[in-house]
């Protein structure tokens, strides 16, 4: 059941049209992350099922909505790919999950200063090879490297292959 009123839920719709999500099944399976919480964790947890799932396409739609959420006091949890198992994904206070499956660009890649400014949904291995395209490689990145996102590991801490020679992400 969402904490969400029916103003609130009629204004996520019209912003966000097919990119807002309220489906019990969907809302279920943005309420953990790769692995199962353990049994005797589980309770001091409680209820992780989001009230709604919105998909961003813009930086100015994520500011859109986080100034929203903030006025209307609903909490926001942001979700990469769920690569990890430690539960850093997890809406803790419902609210709204922001997945950020469609900010996934390299925005640039600047080969003199050895940086590159991303969308926080772009996964590690799109990000090398973009990279390898300028000459370039990452000196650090995490072991779900396929299948995680840029956005997800800074939030997780950052540290991977290659972290103790190049530093932390």
């Amino acid at each position: 059941m969402s904490k969400l009123s029916t103003t609130q839920i009629e204004y996520l719709k019209n912003t966000f049209q097919d990119r807002v999500t309220f489906d019990d099944v969907e809302r279920m399976l943005y309420g953990h992350d790769i692995a199962a919480m353990p049994s005797l964790i589980k309770p001091l947890i409680g209820n992780t099922i989001p009230d709604a799932v919105v998909q961003p396409v813009s930086e100015e739609e994520l500011q859109k909505l986080a100034s929203w959420a903030a006025g209307n006091e609903i909490p926001l949890t942001p979700r990469g790919k769920a690569s990890s198992g430690y539960g850093g994904v997890l809406p803790v206070d419902q609210g709204i999950v922001v997945d950020f499956y469609r900010l996934k660009k390299v925005l640039s890649i600047d080969k003199e200063k050895m940086t590159a400014t991303l969308q926080p949904g772009i996964v590690w291995e799109a990000l090398d090879r973009e990279l390898k395209k300028k000459g370039l490689t990452l000196l650090t990145y995490p072991s779900s490297y396929p299948g995680s996102t840029a956005g997800g590991w800074l939030a997780q801490g950052g540290a991977g292959f290659g972290s103790y020679e190049a530093g932390w992400f």
